[in-house]
């Protein structure tokens, strides 16, 4: 490629002048192929100032086969006459045109010419006279001419062009085609020695969306340090390269334009009727005004984000303040309750902002980043507001629970008691059903099985069909309590039940909420196939809605990194939980700690322990802001760093940390917390050489696992207890070539290892339930046995141990660490 201010062959035999390349100047090797390898009569490049028109023709001219010839034209947006573009062109052509014939002639010329020619206009005017156009038409309709015209536009000039479609003679690149890649982006900062920190980075990237000119001048101003600088060289930018061409009232409005997060003709035409606000508009798309539809459809626009703040202070407060009040109702008559929200909070209208919030659907919260938006709105509502009306509870503590903040749940929900008894019956019934739906999430997600079970039942009874979202929100409570309680059979009917109501209702944000608890409990029976099976088909729906932050999408892409770490593909799910993390930067859900976490396990996986310890204190500083309760991180938490000291060998320090398991319990996100700990544990122990200690607790675990028919779980603890003969017989080894004796602690070690070690492997099991505090009854639901059964096998342990009572036989056990 030739370098900045490059020369070409000229149509007359002399040279054409390239423009310079900018400095730092990433190439666009795909885009100039496809210019190079055109042959269509008319290549258009039209967009906005600023996303590299100009440096993109000349670095595509730059690379031109031997032979080919150009005539490059700067039109710097005016052209006076066709006269004056002819005799221009001819100058460039060093052709003698008689006066007044030179249109006619150059047509002839273009005609007749035998070798390739290009013709490039660059920034070509968008308004030109009805001569200029018809001459154009006649140039790209010549029969067989060589010429292949290059034009550069922030306008699409009025030719012919469906014609030349047809014909296929067209290519066209706009503005979501010529804005900077992701890789480019990266390429960009690299270049231009800009080191940002991910959080400006992803800033930057999501204020400029690709604009070239943009981008470069935020990091020209200094996009972290000094953020004021940069938006003032784009504001000068803007006066010379957009708002100099525009009229007043096309600046007053598209001043107006920058303040609203969506808008259309309608709304510009009701918004500035005394302006011809639809007619402004219109030609503010032409003049393309950094104007983009926010949807296939085109019937809703908005204004580049960075470009809205750099010119969002030229209004003035009386003004902004009506647009704002008449926006936010249209907005709402529209059905966008989101925009109209953020207006009326913005206008200060937080009566007119609670209003509209009672017209949202409770399945609106699992939509994009919704769950954290209402979130930010109770932040700035009054609390009478917030409990003026049950549906307003409801929505906020429905918010407070998937979002982990289980307290400020609770005492959200107690407001809703403000309004029981109604004096209608039915609504009775219906706001106490809905009460015990939340209710019930509640008590599930701190643990309390037992009383979540009969909330989640009691509210089905009596729940509308028109509440579908609470029943859902029952039958998804009720399935995680069955996957933490074994009964993984009920948990698959309640979510096929689920998943068949949300399919009735046409949510697919519901259906694809449920799959991740499918997914969950696919992977809890070692159905791995099946669930990538699954994931494959919930992914490719999710990403076919092409939602920029997609916290749905982050959970689906968080199990596929599960997915690849269980098939021991490290390098995929990186990537995996990566791209999920960058969809839920903006969540505030618990869910968001499976993406650091697994990053932790894949950093320890290939010996990157330090990587990994980062990884937990993210996950802890991420839920530290959000106001998560530790029930629900805690022992996820507590799991990976375990594995992080297994892998670093560091088993003792394990087992003292593990010391604190004992009160972790299954949580509604992780129902197999207790016995993925209960494994590692005696990882831990046949690294240190507690052979039948580890024995008797991989017994229990295998039957424990079985009972609930965690496969998973169950093949690996079998896996090690195959393992251990050879490790015995090691230790054994080790014993004969050390000259220390026993020491009397490691002979009472063997004695109780000795009677531990008659014990079945249902025996193990049941005194392991027994330590925990588990009651008879309790044992035999979590073993599928009877209460007399249990009976049986206590009286066996306290046998074999030579204990007269329970608690001596927990003693015992603990004792031997089998707890």
């Amino acid at each position: 490629m030739q370098g900045l201010g490059a020369t070409l062959p000229h149509a007359n035999g002399r040279w054409a002048c390239l423009p310079a390349l900018p400095s730092g100047h990433v190439p666009r090797q795909q885009l100039q192929a496809r210019l190079r390898g055109s042959r269509q009569r008319l290549c258009l490049l039209c967009a906005p100032a600023g996303y590299g028109k100009s440096v993109l023709l000349g670095e595509s001219l730059a690379q031109l086969a031997a032979g080919e010839q150009v005539v490059w034209l700067s039109l710097g947006g005016q052209v006076e006459s066709l006269q004056a573009l002819s005799a221009r062109i001819a100058l460039e052509l060093d052709l003698n045109l008689p006066q007044g014939a030179g249109p006619a002639t150059l047509l002839r010329y273009f005609a007749t010419h035998p070798a390739p020619l290009k013709l490039v206009l660059d920034d070509l005017p968008g308004e030109l006279s009805i001569e200029l156009n018809n001459w154009f038409d006649h140039l790209l309709a010549l029969p067989s001419s060589h010429l292949q015209l290059w034009v550069s536009s922030r306008q699409r000039p009025n030719w012919n062009l469906p014609r030349l479609m047809l014909r296929n003679e067209l290519l066209e690149l706009d503005a979501a085609e010529l804005a900077m890649t992701r890789a480019e982006f990266e390429r960009l900062l690299e270049v231009s020695s800009s080191p940002l920190p991910a959080p400006a980075r992803e800033h930057l990237w999501q204020r400029a969306e690709g604009w070239w000119a943009g981008i470069r001048l935020l990091l020209s101003g200094g996009a972290d340090s000094d953020p004021g600088k940069g938006l003032g060289l784009i504001r000068d930018y803007l006066e010379h390269e957009l708002l100099a061409r525009l009229g007043d009232a096309e600046r007053n409005i598209l001043y107006g334009l920058t303040h609203l997060p969506r808008f259309s003709t309608d709304l510009c035409a009701q918004l500035w009727e005394e302006h011809g606000g639809r007619q402004v508009l219109r030609r503010l798309l032409q003049c393309q005004a950094f104007i983009f539809p926010l949807e296939a459809r085109g019937a809703w626009f908005r204004v580049l984000p960075v470009v809205a703040e750099a010119l969002q202070e030229r209004v003035e407060a009386a003004e902004l303040s009506r647009l704002r009040l008449h926006s936010c109702r249209m907005l709402s008559i529209a059905g966008h309750l989101n925009e109209a929200i953020e207006q009326a909070l913005q206008a200060e209208q937080p009566e007119v902002a609670a209003n509209y919030m009672q017209k949202l659907l409770p399945s609106w919260q699992l939509a994009e980043h919704n769950l954290h938006r209402l979130l930010e709105w109770r932040e700035q509502l009054p609390g009478y507001l917030l409990e003026s009306t049950p549906r307003l509870i409801y929505l906020c503590s429905l918010a407070l629970y998937g979002s982990g903040r289980l307290s400020e749940a609770d005492q959200c929900l107690a407001k809703l008691e403000r309004f029981l008894p109604c004096a209608d019956p039915q609504l009775d019934v219906r706001l106490r059903a809905n009460w015990q739906a939340l209710r019930g999430l509640g008590l599930a997600s701190r643990g309390q099985a037992e009383e979540a079970c009969q909330a989640c039942q009691e509210a089905l009874r009596h729940l509308p069909s028109g509440d579908w979202i609470s029943i859902v929100v029952c039958y998804s409570t009720l399935a995680r309590l069955a996957m933490a309680g074994g009964r993984l059979a009920e948990a698959r009917e309640l979510l096929d039940e689920a998943v068949e109501l949300a399919r009735r209702e046409g949510c697919l944000d519901s259906e694809v909420l449920i799959n991740t608890d499918r997914l969950r409990l696919l992977i809890l029976l070692d159905e791995v196939s099946i669930a990538e099976a699954l994931l494959a088909e919930t992914l490719e729906w999710r990403t076919s809605a092409h939602i920029p932050r997609d916290p749905l999408l982050a959970r689906l892409l968080f199990l596929q990194g599960e997915l690849h770490l269980l098939r021991g593909r490290v390098g995929a799910a990186e990537d995996s939980l990566r791209a999920g993390l960058a969809h839920a930067q903006h969540s505030s859900a618990p869910y968001i700690q499976f993406g650091h976490l697994l990053l932790a396990e894949a950093a320890s996986r290939t010996g990157q322990h330090e990587q990994a310890l980062l990884h937990l204190h993210e996950t802890e500083r991420r839920m530290h802001c959000g106001r998560i309760d530790s029930q629900c991180y805690g022992g996820s938490v507590l799991l990976h760093s375990l594995r992080v000291l297994a892998r670093r060998g560091e088993w003792r320090t394990l087992l003292r940390r593990a010391g604190s398991a004992e009160a972790c319990q299954p949580s509604l996100l992780h129902p197999s917390l207790p016995q993925e700990i209960e494994l590692i544990v005696a990882q831990a122990e046949i690294a240190l050489g507690l052979p039948q200690q580890a024995r008797l607790r991989l017994n229990a675990l295998a039957g424990d696992c079985a009972s609930r028919r965690l496969r998973l779980l169950e093949r690996e603890a079998r896996a090690l207890l195959r393992q251990l003969p050879e490790v015995a017989e090691k230790t054994v080894a080790a014993s004969f070539d050390s000259p220390l004796k026993a020491s009397p602690d490691v002979a009472e070690e063997a004695s109780f290892c000795a009677r531990l070690e008659d014990l079945t492997p249902r025996e193990s099991a049941v005194l392991t339930l027994l330590a925990r505090g588990m009651s008879n009854q309790e044992i035999a639901d979590s073993l599928f046995l009877s209460v007399n059964t249990v009976k049986y096998h206590a009286k066996n342990i306290n046998a074999k141990l030579g204990s007269t009572r329970r608690t001596q036989a927990i003693v015992f056990a603990k004792a031997m660490g089998l707890i």
